[in-house]
């Protein structure tokens, strides 16, 4: 009877513990190392700008993945986030979860919604891994997630409700140096083609583009930022609309070079061609400068290069990490930056506006003239007349302030005197860099070829992003910034990469062997049909059987592929649950463990005692 009473405060307590557990608000705790499930700031201001209801669309093949683990890893993280994305807008994003299954009115609805389907291996069928965020009449994709841009998750699903809030998007006017062929084309010097850069290729997917010719003279109106890229030996009236421009309160992105290794032909091919661009004309009347026909070496931040058959360090070629990159909104979780052959800024004495540096030297540098560019062969030869001066140089700046027009009262012929401004009215500002090779393909971009044959770009520098970055920030989209280069969700295993690894190399050696018997079987059939001391119809005969044994031994080679394929999801699958229960079990056998040994020690003192 005593004991039953003692039971009933348990019984008691456990109910009450769950009634009150019921009623409490729902609440996560994120223990990932880098807050991988919990939305940045950014993401959550743009959640608050909603203002019509939202739909995402999730597109997965749940059924054509049931054999790759991996990639239903990565769906389930996927899955995850945009379920955050659901909790945090408060009941403005709905989130529907849409199997696309061949054949199906599904299917079509994501080939509708711009979801690309993608056959991962040979003879699978179509993958779809997308995402289709609508409201109202907008529609934004993601046509497909790939595991190359995990770290870049959040911002890609944020950029989707940032396209459908905004009205229309930001206009950018952009100019560039014509012989860069930043939008790609035929190179006229070896007449070879060259691909566009991409990161200005990107920039079409996200603002309204609009580009000025070489001899332009006037800025459209409706421009929210103006882009110069290489502003080379520019007219005098295109120089006046750039500086009337600026004065009037509109805002710059400009990237000037002292060396831009892109306008054309290096010098031993076009002896004395001019490479060098800059705005001092404008720069100085706005209380800074570049300095003149000098690059930066640092010994610090000099990059390893290849030179024939040994490497070798290049003083211009500059990778630089977070100890050059200043703490500042626009430069948010950058890591890297690459630059070459970089100019220095510095701001003029007595200037009005402010110049704030963002990306710096080491002090271990100095300017080098660019002429030690023309025929550098060897770029240890830069290190022959290298002192540096302990000296820091700014290679990105923001300038602000009041702007002072730099032909105040000197207009250009033919200008309208009665819109000409000598001030700006009210503060703006400016972003410059001293380098216009950075935006260049092979400075920050590999570009390989995805699992659908299409073109993939994989950042190894963050150059694209802090193009983006300084977009969004003079643009009025800074919300945007905090989002980018968040950490990656996988930590992928040892054990499962070696796996993943040795399967690999047996595929490509059984693919390697099949190629190799059907090439020996090919030349064997022309041997036979060159002979002509038999019959055609032994001649027929031998030349079925010969098909024959090969698409037997094809259909083998591939049995074996199938199911060493099925041998290795099975082997991943058995390992991740082992995992799985190790997290599940682990902890609670370990508590149980300890509860056991604290309820066993007293009574085995207890016991000594009575002993």
């Amino acid at each position: 009877m005593s004991r039953r009473l003692y039971l009933w405060p348990i019984l008691i307590a456990t109910l009450t513990a769950v009634l009150l557990t019921n009623r409490l608000p729902d609440f996560r705790i994120d223990l990932t190392e880098e807050k991988l499930y919990t939305l940045s700031r950014g993401t959550r201001n743009i959640l608050q700008q909603l203002q019509q209801p939202v739909t995402f669309e999730f597109f997965f093949s749940d059924q054509a993945t049931r054999d790759m683990p991996l990639l239903r890893d990565y769906a389930r993280r996927v899955r995850a986030l945009l379920e955050e994305y659901q909790r945090a807008s408060r009941g403005k994003i709905r989130l529907v979860i849409i199997d696309p299954e061949p054949f199906s009115e599904s299917e079509d609805q994501a080939v509708s919604r711009g979801i690309r389907g993608v056959n991962l291996a040979p003879g699978s069928p179509q993958v779809y891994f997308g995402l289709a965020a609508i409201s109202d009449d907008k529609t934004a994709t993601i046509p497909f997630f790939t595991q190359q841009r995990e770290s870049w998750l959040e911002y890609d699903i944020s950029q989707l409700l940032v396209q459908l809030i905004r009205d229309h998007p930001p206009r950018l006017t952009i100019y560039a140096e014509p012989d860069l062929l930043v939008r790609g084309g035929i190179n006229p010097y070896n007449q070879q083609p060259q691909p566009p850069w991409v990161a200005l290729e990107n920039l079409g997917k996200l603002y309204d583009i609009q580009w000025l010719p070489k001899d332009f003279q006037q800025i459209p109106q409706d421009t929210d930022l103006l882009v110069l890229i290489h502003p080379k030996n520019l007219q005098e009236r295109s120089l006046y609309a750039i500086d009337q421009f600026v004065v009037s309160g509109k805002k710059a992105l400009i990237f000037t070079d002292p060396y831009a290794e892109l306008d054309g032909p290096p010098a031993f091919v076009q002896p004395g061609r001019d490479k060098h661009s800059d705005l001092n004309r404008l720069f100085r009347a706005w209380g800074f400068e570049q300095a003149n026909h000098g690059f930066v070496g640092d010994a610090r931040y000099a990059s390893r290069v290849t030179v024939g058959n040994r490497s070798a360090r290049h003083l211009g070629l500059l990778t630089l990490d977070r100890s050059a990159i200043g703490n500042d909104v626009i430069l948010a979780n950058l890591d890297k930056l690459v630059l070459s052959s970089a100019g220095a800024l510095r701001p003029l004495p007595d200037a009005r506006t402010r110049f704030k540096p963002l990306v710096q030297s080491s002090p271990e540098s100095m300017l080098i003239p660019t002429a030690a560019l023309d025929y550098l062969f060897d770029p240890g030869m830069l290190y022959e007349a290298f002192k540096p001066g302990g000296k820091r140089f700014t290679l990105i700046a923001r300038v602000e302030g009041n702007f002072t027009s730099a032909f105040k009262g000197k207009l250009p012929e033919g200008v309208n005197t009665q819109t000409h401004r000598d001030h700006s009215a009210t503060d703006n500002r400016l972003l410059v860099v001293a380098d216009s090779d950075m935006l260049a393909n092979r400075l920050w971009t590999k570009l390989e070829t995805g699992p659908d044959g299409d073109r993939l770009v994989v950042p190894f520098a963050d150059n694209g992003t802090f193009l983006i970055n300084a977009i969004d920030y003079l643009s009025g989209h800074p919300d945007l910034i905090s989002i980018r280069g968040r950490g990656r969700f996988g930590r992928p295993f040892t054990i499962v990469e070696e796996m993943r690894h040795q399967a690999q190399q047996q595929f490509q050696t059984r693919t390697k062997a099949l190629q190799q018997r059907l090439k020996e079987t090919e030349t064997k059939l022309a041997e036979l049909e060159t002979k002509t001391g038999k019959g055609q119809k032994a001649l027929s005969e031998v030349r079925h059987r010969a098909i024959d044994n090969y698409l037997a031994e094809r259909l083998r080679i591939r049995k074996e592929l199938r199911q060493l394929q099925h041998q290795l999801n099975r082997e991943i699958e058995r390992l991740g649950v082992h995992i799985k229960l190790i997290n599940i079990l682990g902890i609670p056998l370990l508590l149980t463990l300890a509860a056991l040994i604290i309820r066993w020690w007293p009574r085995r003192h207890s016991g000594q005692r009575t002993t």
